[in-house]
Parts: C-alpha cells; structure tokens; sequence
C-alpha cells in the first residue's frame, strides 16, 4: 500500500461517516434551536457518534498496521513498540500458558511451567531476529467495545505513536462521548445533556477523526514505524 493509497482509503471511510452522521443531526434536529433539541435525539446522535468513532480509529490505525505489514521489515528494524505488538501471541502464552494441558503439564508443576515458558519466550525471540514479522491487526489495534482515552493511549503506544500527536481537548470528548453512551446503553442516564456540552464534544470528536487521518499518513510518510524513527 503506498501513502497516497493509505490516504485515499482514510479520507473515503472519514468522508462516508461524517455524511452519516451530519444527515443524522439533520434528521433529528432540523432547523430547531439548541434549547428546543429533544433529549432523545442529542442520546442518538451520541450513540451514533460512538459507533463511527470506534469504527473509524480501528479502521485507520488497521490501515497503519497493514502498511507496515506490507513494507515485510524484520524484527531488528521495526520500532521496538512494534515488535512488541507483533509477540502479543507469546506474551499472553508467558502469562496464560498454552491453553489445554496435556498429562506432562499436570506432572511439571505450576513453577517449571512457567519457567519452561520463559525459555520458550526467549529461543522465539532468538529465531525473530532476522524474520520478516506480520503485525496482527486485529490484536494490536483492539478496541474492546469501550473507546475512548484508555484505549487510545494504549494504541498509541503500541504503535510506537506519542500520545502527545493528540490534542488533550481530544482526549476528554473521547470520554466524554464514550460515557454517554455506555451510560445510555445501561439505562443510567435518562436527563437532558445540556446542548453546549453536547455540540462542544460533537464538534471534538469530528475534528478528532480529521486529526486522526492526518496522523497516521504522517506516520506512514515519516516511518515513524522504523526503529530508527525520532518522532
């Protein structure tokens, strides 16, 4: 995938989900002013807002994890985030186990499991260093249902981005956002939103998803991704 395929990619899945999202608050709001906005209508729109919010980080930052798949870099040249994003699988091994125990396993013991798996852990390291790694995208780039400035900061390091490309006012309609919804999904929250809260963090979150596209093409047009990189 070359930078300009990347940013064709962003800029069609950002341009779809803000039409939805603006034919939406057309639908619901019309010409009223805010005082006159139903309660029903600003708790859609936040839902919805969620659902492309998360939809469209997972997106960007998959299309970020696929164009550095696609450079086919070993081990020793990806940013060292990076390598650790691609080991998920083996980490959780260290810190689950295998999964199905076999009669040998019962035999060992909790404590030389769990020392065999250590060694298991550094001969995979051994045999990575000049292998050509694939980034699971779907692990690295996970967002759990729950959006918002945990889960971004997390992804953010895993792919070796500062947190600090994001604005901090981003951060907080992030949250903002995703509390309202999980707080409508559980039937907790029932009052008005006040409508300037609500459109300050409407308007956030859309600029956020602009901020966004442009932060992965500027990773990919700087291979932030290199260990080499100095972001």
């Amino acid at each position: 995938m070359t930078p300009a395929e990347l940013r064709a990619q962003l800029e069609e899945d950002l341009a779809w989900r803000l039409d939805e999202l603006r034919h939406l608050r057309n639908a619901l709001l019309g010409a009223r002013g805010p005082s006159d906005w139903p309660v029903s209508a600003m708790r859609t729109i936040l839902v919805m807002q969620y659902a492309h919010l998360e939809g469209f980080a997972q997106n960007a930052f998959s299309l970020y994890v696929k164009a550095i798949n696609d450079r086919q870099l070993k081990a020793k040249d990806l940013h060292p985030n990076l390598f650790a994003c691609a080991l998920t699988r083996e980490f959780d091994g260290i810190r689950l186990g295998s999964g199905a125990e076999t009669e040998t396993d019962a035999e060992d013991g909790f404590l030389l499991r769990r020392a065999k798996r250590q060694v298991a852990f550094v001969d995979r390291m051994r045999s990575l260093a000049e292998t050509i790694l694939s980034i699971d995208a779907d692990l690295a780039v996970s967002m759990e249902m729950n959006f918002g400035s945990d889960v971004l900061r997390r992804t953010l390091f895993r792919l070796g981005m500062p947190d600090t490309a994001v604005s901090r006012s981003h951060f907080t309609s992030l949250e903002f956002v995703r509390k309202a919804r999980n707080d409508i999904a559980h039937g907790s929250r029932k009052e008005r939103i006040e409508p300037g809260l609500f459109d300050a963090h409407r308007k956030k979150c859309e600029q956020f998803m602009n901020d966004l596209s442009r932060l992965i093409s500027t990773a990919v047009d700087g291979e932030w991704y290199m260990v080499s990189a100095v972001v």
